[in-house]
């Protein structure tokens, strides 16, 4: 070996002597975690119980803080910008992987000034209307627009969010005309359509659920690969003839880009651990969620995958929120 190679080397060691150092004593102060949906959404509330968890397990303070908005754009900017030192965190969702594809001026790169640190669940969505509606099933839904000749106002939690596209994708598949209606977030979406400002919405079950067993408003199709456990009644879109309609997205954990790898694999093998435990397995499950437990890598390569695939949906219905 070369001499000049040693300081090199020990310079490298000196890193990663460091790295491992800061994590074994992080964290040394609160913890931030950026959410950017408002508060009631499914993503906030699991949020919320992790944080609950992390806190006991780090001994430090956990905090949420709610910036929804701009399909995800500002509280993920203002994770983009954080120092790369764990002491900031986004919790996120599935719309996150397409913001720089809809808004060219997004000041940052959804994916590249991001770390992937650990999913937290793979999710369930469904298509809800009101209880006084007089669409019972899908079907008598489709035939009720068809018949009417008026689109159908369906309620999403923003401008090119994934709720967005779910609508066109169903629209296309029905042969109906549907008029994709944007909220900041999903919970004002529900809100505004059991108050008759919209006739239907996509919802995470989570959010949906409670007024789905209070009888306020009705499902009538459930977007995930198989029927869920909490409303196993409801036949799923794949059931329906709609195969595209087939994975209702993911919450999950980021960091700005740059923090440090010890630092990521330690709030990955923390979280994990609290979604083991049973009582949150169950709480989970009982909203229609399936904790993850993949790797920070695998995490990652779905992110870049699917940003593949909102790319190509974008250009396929010429969607334009500019």
């Amino acid at each position: 070996m070369k001499p000049r190679l040693f300081p090199l080397l020990w310079a490298c060691a000196l890193a990663a002597a460091s790295a491992t150092a800061a994590a074994q004593s992080w964290p040394e102060k609160s913890v931030r975690i950026v959410l950017p949906g408002p508060p009631g959404s499914s993503p906030d509330r699991i949020t919320r119980l992790l944080a609950e968890h992390l806190s006991k397990k780090w001994n430090q303070p956990v905090v949420i803080e709610n910036r929804p908005g701009g399909t995800t754009r500002i509280g993920a900017e203002i994770v983009a910008r954080a120092a790369p030192d764990g002491y900031t965190l986004l919790s996120t969702f599935v719309s996150h992987g397409m913001v720089k594809l809809l808004y060219p001026e997004t000041p940052y790169d959804p994916i590249n000034d991001f770390a992937p640190v650990v999913q937290l669940v793979d999710t369930e969505t469904v298509l809800v209307v009101r209880s006084d509606s007089p669409y019972k099933t899908f079907a008598q839904l489709v035939e009720g627009v068809k018949t009417r000749g008026k689109p159908l106002g369906v309620g999403n939690f923003g401008n090119g969010s994934s709720f967005h596209f779910y609508s066109l994708i169903m629209g296309q598949g029905a042969g109906i005309d549907v008029l994709p209606v944007p909220y900041k977030g999903e919970a004002l979406s529900l809100t505004d359509m059991m108050g008759g400002h919209v006739e239907a919405s996509f919802n995470s079950v989570g959010t949906a659920l409670p007024h789905i067993r209070d009888g306020r408003v009705r499902a009538l199709a459930v977007l995930a690969p198989k029927r869920s456990r909490v409303l196993p009644d409801v036949p799923t879109f794949i059931e329906l003839g709609f195969p595209r309609l087939r994975a209702g997205g993911w919450f999950g954990i980021l960091a700005p880009a740059g923090t440090p790898r010890p630092i990521v694999d330690r709030i990955r093998t923390d979280v994990q651990a609290i979604l083991k435990e049973a009582d949150v397995t169950k709480w989970l499950r009982d909203q229609g969620l399936e904790p993850a437990f993949e790797s920070s890598e695998a995490f990652g390569q779905s992110m870049k995958r699917e940003a593949g695939e909102w790319e190509k949906l974008i250009k396929e219905f010429n969607v334009s929120v500019n």
